[in-house]
Formats: structure tokens, C-alpha cells, sequence
């Protein structure tokens, strides 16, 4: 099972990597960073938990899941004083191709991780092992942050 050390090391933050998008996609990520208001509970949990975790995005610049989840990912990186690991410019491949992203130019982390939705993002354990991932939106709560709570606390079960 592939772990946090696959990851490449350089890789930008999650409010870089929201500054370096394609000016015909920054705007929408931008807006939602600065209209999203976090849920301040799950955040104060965060404070608590995210020193023995790391995050790490995969995203496609174009996607509107991902315009939703990157700024939110950048507004909890701030509050808990903590980047997150952000991979953008997940593409699809040609028409007719049997993959589901195009590796290169997509990152080589959407298929040592087999990512097969954008965005997706991973919780690790600060060792390196993959305690759980958020594919596309929220599932199982009502945001994102309290997805990743959720998440973390599951895992020390």
C-alpha cells in the first residue's frame, strides 16, 4: 500500500496552489475561500488531532468538487497553522483511452494512490499510513472539515 513518503516532497500548498491556478479557474476558488465560513468545532477538534496527521489533495483546476474543497482545505491550513499537501492539474485523457486521468500531465501520485475522482483527499498517519480519504465531496457529515474529523477519530477506534 502506497504511503505518505510516495508523495513528492516540493509539492505547493493548498492557498499556493489556489494563487497558481489558471487565471480562467482562480477566481471560483478564491470566491469560496473567502465566502466559506468552517465549522468551528470541527476545527477546534482539528487543533487537537492534526499534529499526528497529514492531508494531501489531488485536484483538477476545472473541477467544480474541487473549486468547493481546495479553499476550504487553504482556510483550515490557516487556522490550524499546518499546510497541507496540494497536487493540482489532474487531466483527463484522450477520448477512447481506457485511464481515467492522464499521467503525465496529472500528477504521478493519482495513480500510485489510484485516484479515480477529483478531488480527492488523504489523511495519513504522521508514519506515513493512509487512515482514510474524502473522494469528491463530504459523505458521511456535513462538511469537509468534519468529514476529516470523522475520519481521524474512526481511525483510533
Amino acid at each position: 500500500m502506497p504511503k505518505l513518503s510516495d508523495v513528492q516532497a516540493n509539492a505547493s500548498s493548498c492557498n499556493d496552489a489556489i494563487d497558481d491556478i489558471k487565471p480562467a479557474y482562480r477566481g471560483g476558488f478564491v470566491r469560496q475561500r473567502d465566502e466559506y465560513k468552517l465549522n468551528m468545532k470541527a476545527v477546534e477538534k482539528l487543533l487537537e488531532l492534526m499534529q499526528d496527521y497529514e492531508i494531501v489533495v489531488l485536484f483538477a483546476d476545472w473541477c467544480g468538487d474541487s473549486r468547493r474543497a481546495l479553499p476550504i482545505l487553504a482556510l483550515l491550513e490557516k487556522e490550524l497553522d499546518k499546510p497541507f499537501i496540494a497536487l493540482g492539474g489532474m487531466t483527463k485523457p484522450p477520448y477512447g483511452s481506457e485511464r481515467l486521468w492522464a499521467v503525465p500531465p496529472s500528477p504521478v501520485e493519482v495513480d500510485t494512490f489510484g485516484v479515480t475522482s477529483s478531488p480527492t483527499i488523504i489523511i495519513f498517519e504522521k508514519d506515513g499510513k493512509e487512515v482514510g480519504r474524502i473522494k469528491t465531496r463530504a459523505r458521511m457529515t456535513g462538511s469537509i472539515e468534519e468529514e476529516i474529523v470523522k475520519i481521524i477519530e474512526d481511525s483510533r477506534k
